[in-house]
């Protein structure tokens, strides 16, 4: 399956982790290692757009809660009690799963530095987002100036790994600090992702100042007695403060109102089915509004904090659930493509001088969908994975 249309006893040359050239059928004469993948639906790999890797070590210790404050509470509790040994072996155990489901691009928030070098052992091309919380205006320009101590010796360490940066949200990041953070991210040409519009206690929160959020954000010694609600929504809000300009945003649940504005600005949107549904949302983001407005969607599997599950197998069946105005051939389209036009991630497709990020399943009879064969419900992992032009699996 190529960038365009599928290809049925195709050939693909390989040289230097690149896809050198395209063939429709098999009769050019192969020099080097012949990979016969004749019995299966080869692919663009995955790329979850948006993860949380670090929070796997929490699967099975948190309960849905009614209100999204009280989650918080309960995550941040069990957060800090755990071990960093423990945390890190959740993490390798997590990236075998998603990379036997098919994943070569991973998205994920980093939230402890310390951490950072772990994820050069994954088997992934990387977009990490240093995730950034503040909402004390004072904190600010120390939190940007720690951010970019951290960049300016990492920015160019490793070859599979980009930066980019995360204000958190609205409602846990104060204007001051979002200009900082948009003004690092505009000097180093690095993407910016936020949460946004993600749940009702943040429309209240930014209507009024009032509500879950507030009290919250009082308890943790985070509250600014001095700030002003903007009485807008969090799309028109981060609009106001001048970065929401091709903002990756992940949720926008609540964003009906504001689509738009959202194409206007370029923004780029990540879905994550499965986290949706755990949370029991019953407005989520109206893809097939977004997708009718040729604003670019992508997938991500959030946490196991609020997933049961970090297989993107899992998630793309999810998403086909949810999603009944949306095709397969669509959610696959931002299963790959989608969630790497997001983050500006140099895989997603299949076509010559692009990375040889492949995946392939096995096919078990003959398919007249193609874009159907991922779907299935009897698969639990890919039958080939290669990343770079190197053999995963």
């Amino acid at each position: 399956m190529t960038n365009s249309e599928p290809i049925e006893n195709g050939q693909l040359i390989v040289e230097q982790g690149r896809i050198q050239e395209v063939f429709p059928d098999t009769s050019f004469p192969v020099k080097g290692e012949l990979i016969d993948l004749s019995d299966c639906l080869v692919c663009p790999g995955f790329v979850n757009a948006h993860c949380h890797l670090s929070l796997s070590v929490l699967k099975g210790r948190i309960s849905y809660r009614d209100q999204f404050a009280d989650w918080v509470r309960l995550m941040t509790e069990e957060n800090k009690i755990v071990s960093q040994v423990s945390r890190i072996f959740a993490m390798h155990a997590q990236v075998k799963i998603m990379s036997r489901s098919g994943v070569t691009g991973l998205v994920d928030f980093v939230s402890q530095e310390e951490l950072a070098a772990e994820y050069v052992k994954f088997p992934f091309r990387q977009t990490l987002f240093l995730e950034v919380l503040g909402f004390l205006p004072s904190l600010a320009v120390p939190i940007a100036e720690t951010l970019e101590s951290f960049l300016k010796k990492n920015l160019n360490k490793f070859r599979l790994i980009k930066w980019g940066l995360a204000p958190h949200a609205p409602y846990s990041v104060s204007s001051s600090l979002f200009r900082e953070v948009k003004r690092l991210a505009n000097r180093y040409k690095f993407p910016l992702s936020c949460h946004v519009a993600e749940f009702y206690e943040e429309l209240q929160f930014l209507k009024d100042g009032s509500g879950h959020m507030k009290s919250l954000l009082i308890e943790l010694g985070m509250y600014d007695d001095k700030w002003i609600p903007p009485a807008e929504s969090p799309v028109r809000y981060l609009d106001s403060l001048g970065v929401l300009d091709s903002l990756v945003a992940v949720h926008l649940n609540l964003a009906e109102g504001d689509l738009d504005i959202l194409k206007s600005r370029k923004v780029k949107a990540i879905f994550c089915p499965q986290s949706t549904r755990w949370f029991q949302r019953e407005h989520y983001m109206p893809v097939r509004d977004l997708l009718d407005r040729k604003i670019v969607v992508g997938l991500g599997t959030d946490s196991l904090a609020s997933n049961e599950s970090l297989s993107f197998l899992d998630e793309i069946r999810a998403a086909d659930q949810m999603l009944a105005d949306v095709s397969q051939e669509e959610i696959l389209f931002m299963a790959t493509r989608g969630g790497a036009e997001a983050v500006g991630m140099d895989c997603g497709v299949i076509e010559e001088g692009r990375p040889a990020d492949l995946i392939g399943f096995r096919v078990r009879e003959h398919c007249d969908d193609w874009y159907s064969v991922p779907f299935e419900p009897g698969r639990i992992e890919a039958d080939f994975v290669m990343v770079d032009g190197e053999k995963v699996f």
